[in-house]
């Protein structure tokens, strides 16, 4: 299983789609409650038992969900050694390619209108 992020423009374009397991957003929630405490308190809960961080983002335009993706980045990068060590056990997914793909999302927003779509 795992999330899904579609960048979209104002012309229906589609600037770029990724997807990582759900098995890192231990890590991205850690991250977020690290830097923005209580930013998540009212986030729902996913049926496997995580909160459903891209709600912040999903439906945001881009440099607004692209912020939020920056702290997450920027956080995580201040303290590898805590994320690697919540990279999960069966290998499924990892905090230096969770990183690498977050960077990927940031660094495709343009400078024309678009918008947020990410589900998991």
């Amino acid at each position: 299983m795992s999330w899904d992020a579609t960048l979209i423009d104002d012309r229906g374009h589609v600037e770029g789609e990724w997807n990582y397991t759900h098995n890192t957003n231990v890590m991205i929630n850690h991250a977020i409650d690290t830097a923005l405490p209580g930013l998540l308190d009212d986030v729902r809960t996913a049926w496997f038992g995580h909160r459903c961080w891209w709600d912040l983002i999903n439906g945001k335009d881009g440099p607004t969900g692209a912020a939020l993706l920056n702290i997450i980045v920027d956080t995580m990068r201040a303290d590898m050694p805590t994320y690697r060590a919540m990279n999960p056990s069966n290998g499924w997914g990892n905090a230096d390619r969770l990183v690498e793909i977050l960077r990927n999302m940031i660094e495709a927003v343009p400078e024309w209108p678009t918008v947020w779509d990410i589900s998991g």
